[in-house]
């Protein structure tokens, strides 16, 4: 039996699971774990879904987005991790519930740089987003997809995709986006929703990090602080995807935003292009992702971060290209 099976067989047992995204979640993480629950309340379970951090605005059109919550409470069966590399990733609610409930950790990823952290792991580094595994999950247990399932779905494969702009997208990625389509979801709506809306805060804080940004041979990077959310008005921990525009500079080749967190710790987001890989970095700080989309936190001062994480990537760099 795969561990996909015994995963299916689990979930068909499950009475009252709970679903862990990653903290500062995005579109993947929310659309995976949205997507399940809602495939489980089809065949009759309740399961709870939570989060360290809020839903950012951009994706409160998610159906059940308004159902998760920070602390989880209830007696549970099953732990099911979603879209996270490590143990880590699932932030307070997990840390709190392992502490009081001892019950099987079902671990649903397709970071490269997962660390099989569950009793039961199902990584797929092959699969654009933790979505589309949670795609063919519906189908093994025989979930008819209804629109807020699809809509969850095509959500997590748009996102990680970049909008299907990624190296990973082959045929069987945009046969998935129609079964998806063909069941409700609206890919403008959701497209657009994804890349194109912002707050006006989150443009306010860009125009202050972008007066910092700086470029050290081929590598792109600036800082986001909180004295520059303060004053922007953007009170999440996240760059508000001010990573994923810097990428798209002609002259880039990896991107860097060093983001202080209220925690006084650095959110570290790294993105590339050309074929470099940025995961092992991430990795070796702590941290993971895939090739072209990483990160790491690290508890350092933002100088000290930036003094360990920029030298690594150069070295990347050079390593990578033979410059």
């Amino acid at each position: 039996m795969t561990v996909k099976q015994q995963i299916v067989r689990r979930l068909q047992q499950t009475k009252r699971p709970v679903l862990i995204c990653h903290f500062s979640p995005d579109g993947d993480a929310l659309g995976a774990m949205l997507g399940l629950a809602h495939a489980l309340r089809r065949l009759g379970k309740y399961p709870d879904i939570t989060c360290q951090d809020a839903v950012p605005s951009a994706f409160d059109y998610l159906p059940g987005a308004d159902k998760v919550v920070s602390e989880p409470s209830g007696a549970y069966d099953l732990i099911v991790s979603l879209d996270c590399s490590d143990v880590r990733r699932m932030g307070t609610p997990y840390h709190n519930l392992s502490q009081s409930q001892d019950v099987q950790l079902i671990n649903i990823d397709h970071h490269v740089t997962n660390l099989n952290f569950g009793n039961l792991n199902w990584v797929d580094p092959t699969a654009v987003a933790t979505a589309e595994m949670i795609l063919e999950l519906t189908q093994a247990l025989g979930v008819r997809l209804d629109v807020d399932i699809a809509t969850c779905l095509l959500t997590g494969i748009v996102s990680d995709t970049r909008g299907f702009r990624t190296a990973n997208v082959l045929p069987r990625v945009m046969a998935a986006a129609t079964r998806l389509m063909q069941a409700g979801a609206n890919l403008v709506d959701i497209t657009t929703r994804v890349f194109g809306h912002r707050p006006l805060a989150a443009v306010r804080l860009w125009a202050q990090a972008l007066q910092e940004t700086h470029m050290e041979g081929r590598i792109l990077w600036s800082v986001v602080t909180q004295e520059m959310r303060m004053q922007s008005g953007c009170d999440t921990n996240a760059d508000a995807g001010l990573v994923s525009f810097l990428i798209d500079v002609n002259e880039a080749d990896i991107a860097v935003v060093f983001t202080e967190k209220n925690s006084g710790e650095i959110d570290v987001s790294l993105r590339t292009n050309r074929g470099l890989d940025v995961s092992q970095v991430a990795l070796s700080l702590g941290g993971g992702g895939h090739p072209q989309a990483a990160g790491c936190t690290l508890q350092v001062s933002l100088q000290e971060a930036m003094d360990t994480v920029l030298p690594t990537l150069q070295a990347t760099w050079r390593e990578q290209t033979g410059q």
